[in-house]
């Protein structure tokens, strides 16, 4: 109780800096995860590594230093959510085709967002939101201190997010949508339930995925984008609006999931950098016994 009241004054003073300034900041706090604590270093580069055998030693490191700096940008940027307003959202993310995301909601369909962590996600979150004319939602992981885990999501959800906690997504999902609803799906995180997942090859590497926006989507028949942001200057993104697909349903088994797989891969290849390289997300192997070979779809 005591940690929380002597640092939410400090979180909100950084907060409330302009968002250029935080910006300016990030590069002393990449230092510090690089160079100072070693944040997950030998992670960040066995990962980049094995991602990309053919790279030289040389350009590993530099993709590293990198997305050092691109995940200090993160962490200001959590920052200053406290503060952001929606008219800074919409300068800072534009929607390149948002024509996409009223067609979804015009003719009455559902709407699934499967997203990764690359660029932006924390403003893009708020920008789906912003330009959404859907009923809106995501499934988060609460944090375990109380306190902490309100301020987070009062924080997330200030812009119409209907937040769903993880350990009550079974009861939501099974409420029936009365309206047009979309839902949004980190998906490139390590699935806990290994009977669950989807595996397939992801960067040259045997990965599980999780499975529920596919689940979600064939339930409801949604259709299926996949925002693509970039940083287009330092602070400010675009997103292209890629469609997966508006039928789910007539995929095979997993074909949503491996678009989205293969959508991502092909992101991360283009800048690297932009990619959260210090997630452990080759924790798992690939049981012997496992689902066939992966989809080859076109």
């Amino acid at each position: 109780m005591i940690l929380y009241y002597l640092l939410v004054p400090i979180l909100y003073f950084f907060a409330y800096l302009p968002t250029d300034v935080l910006y300016k900041l990030a590069y002393p706090i990449a230092f510090v995860l690089r160079d100072i604590i070693g944040y997950r270093k030998q992670v960040v580069l066995n990962n980049i590594r094995n991602s990309f055998p053919e790279k030289s030693e040389k350009e590993v490191q530099e993709i590293a230093r990198e997305s050092y700096r691109h995940l200090a940008d993160r962490v200001v940027e959590n920052l200053k959510c406290m503060t952001i307003t929606m008219e800074e959202v919409e300068r800072r993310v534009v929607i390149t085709n948002p024509e996409m995301l009223h067609e979804v909601y015009n003719r009455g369909q559902h709407l699934v967002m499967m997203v990764g962590h690359i660029a932006t996600w924390e403003f893009g979150g708020y920008r789906a939101v912003t330009a959404s004319e859907h009923d809106n939602f995501a499934i988060v992981a609460p944090v375990s201190n109380p306190r902490f885990n309100a301020l987070i999501q009062r924080t997330r959800g200030k812009m119409g997010m209907n937040l769903v906690m993880m350990d009550k997504s079974k009861e939501f999902f099974a409420q029936p949508l009365t309206k047009p609803t979309a839902g949004i799906f980190i998906s490139d995180q390590s699935p806990s339930n290994m009977k669950t997942c989807y595996w397939t090859t992801f960067l040259g590497q045997d990965t599980a995925f999780f499975t529920g926006a596919e689940r979600y989507a064939r339930m409801h028949n949604a259709a299926v984008i996949y925002p693509k942001i970039t940083e287009r200057s330092h602070g400010y993104f675009n997103a292209e609006i890629i469609k997966i697909t508006d039928d789910p349903n007539s995929l095979p088994q997993f074909g949503v999931t491996e678009k989205f797989v293969r959508i991502l891969e092909q992101q991360i290849r283009e800048n690297p950098s932009d990619w959260l390289w210090s997630h452990k997300r080759w924790k798992h192997k690939r049981p012997a016994a496992s689902q066939p070979a992966p989809l080859n779809l076109p």
